[in-house]
Order: C-alpha cells, then structure tokens, then sequence
C-alpha cells in the first residue's frame, strides 16, 4: 500500500466518480482504477459501490477512508514542518476567515503582520464559520477567525474580543430621526442581509425568531462590501457589527426594542494540530491586535 492508493481513493469518494476524480489527479482512468483495484485485492475487501451513477464508498471503504484521511493529513502536517523555519524569514499560514471582518479585522491585521514578517506568505480564504470549522478539521487551513460557538469537538478556540450587531441604514433614512426603532417599525423595513449560511446571518434569524419578529428580507448578499454598498445607495437596511459602521461614511445605526446580545470573536485552531513557527507569530500577533482594538473602544 502507498501513499497514492490512499490519495486516489479519497479523490473517487470527494469527486463520486472515476473520471472526474482522474482528471483533478491528472491520471488516466483505467490507471486510476488498477490502482484502486490493487488496493481491494491488497486488503482483500471491496472499498467502493460501482453499480450506482454515483461511486460511494461501502462500510469498509468509509471506515478505511476515515483513517486514510488521519493519514494524509499526518503526512502533509510532517511536511509543513520539516519545511517550517523557526527565524520566521519564510512560511506560509492559511487562515479561513468569515467575509464581515474583512475591513475592520482581516485588512489592518494582514497589514501589521506583514510588516513585521515579510517573509511570511498568507492565504486567506472567505468562508462561512461552518465552513471554517471543517477545513480546520480536513488541515486545509491552519487558523480561523469567527465565533466562539464552535460546534466541531476537533477544534479549539481562544477569546479575542466582544461584538455588537446594530440596526444600519443610510443617512437620510426615514427612519433615521427615530431615537429607538420599535418592533412594528422593524418589521415594515426592507432588508439586505448575507446569505443562511454565514454565522451573522443564523444569530440574526435566531433573535427575530426568539422575539417573535418577522423581517421584510429583500435582497441577501455573499460579500459584507456589498452590503454596505446596498444600504448606502438605497432605502433598504441592515444588521452589522457597529464597529464596521463606524469605519463607513454616511451610514448610521440605530437600537432596537429588542437589542442583540455581544457575541465573542475568536481564533480557531485544529486540537492537537501541528502549529508552524509562522502560524504562532500570527496567533500572537492576532491577540495583540484584538487586545488594542478592546483597549481602545473600537469594539
């Protein structure tokens, strides 16, 4: 058994077919299935279901995959490190990150760790928290920065500091001589929020369903950039983290009868995962950062 077996069988499960899982290993079919069949005959067991339009794994190849998957991952991790470089002149981390901290979070953040270790490359990816969860889980990424209700038992996070989400529409608004807006009000606004998927979103439905509120939900977006675009050149209105409001000229907030509690950002981790030099320049460099940001009032 080699290491190609075990990354050619997770490529047919992700991929639910021969011919797509070859093209993305960039292997000829009938080589990737001999491969595979070696494999069954090596372990004297059937890993996939062939007779279906889609390819899936059997009880044994699930719980072959599950380890195989341990595996690789352990293998990759050993090869992090062997690379790593303790002086911190070279390096990579990968960091998932949800899209509503990108402006006043991810973008002075990026820029501060730069400047102190250019060397450093980083790849940062928008994700949901769900999202972010499992590709720590998969160590397709090192660090996340969302929430603190983390639902996965393989990942652990550590406080970085306190949220506030506040209703949000533009300068000019009808509704903006209001000193609080009421539930009856709040319910007759047409509103642009993110998707389902994203965390903001699910804490946002949660509270009008806790409240009994029923939101006029007009447009849903994927980008927070677009949002505040939205609420800027139109009448509709928002919840956003008050502190991105105050970096965005000619938009105002307003409280609510029935106000969102703080929720806690924080940095994600695999538990137990392997933790490059690099990766913990960037989670001192992240607390520090958040630790200003409290100090100062900004959140």
């Amino acid at each position: 058994m080699q290491l190609r077996h075990l990354r050619y069988l997770k490529a047919i499960v992700e991929e639910g077919s021969f011919t797509r899982a070859a093209q993305v290993l960039h292997v000829s079919q009938p080589a990737l299935s001999h491969q595979v069949r070696q494999l069954e005959e090596q372990l004297d067991v059937q890993l996939l279901d062939r007779t279906g339009r889609k390819v899936r794994p059997t009880d044994a190849g699930t719980a072959f995959l599950a380890h195989a998957r341990r595996a690789l991952n352990a293998v990759e991790a050993a090869g992090r490190a062997a690379q790593d470089v303790e002086d911190l002149s070279s390096g990579m981390v990968r960091i998932g990150v949800p899209p509503s901290f990108s402006g006043y979070l991810t973008a002075p953040l990026v820029r501060r760790f730069l400047d102190r270790y250019p060397g450093i490359r980083l790849h940062l990816a928008d994700m949901a928290q769900e999202d972010i969860e499992k590709a720590l889980g998969d160590d397709s990424v090192d660090l996340g920065i969302a929430f603190s209700d983390v639902r996965s038992d393989d990942v652990e996070w550590q406080p970085l500091h306190a949220e506030r989400l506040t209703l949000t529409m533009a300068e000019g608004h009808p509704a903006e001589h209001l000193t609080v807006i009421d539930r009856a009000t709040l319910q007759s606004m047409d509103m642009v929020l993110l998707g389902p998927d994203f965390a903001t979103r699910k804490l946002v439905d949660a509270h009008f369903l806790r409240h009994g509120l029923r939101p006029r939900i007009a447009v849903e977006a994927s980008a927070m950039m677009t949002i505040v675009e939205i609420v800027r050149k139109s009448r509709l209105v928002t919840i956003l983290p008050d502190v991105v409001v105050r970096e965005q000229p000619a938009l105002v907030t307003r409280p609510i009868e029935q106000p969102f509690d703080p929720r806690r950002v924080a940095l994600l981790q695999r538990r137990a995962g392997y933790r490059s030099a690099a990766t913990r320049a960037f989670v001192e460099t992240t607390q520090a950062f958040a630790a200003e940001l409290e100090n100062s009032g900004r959140v």
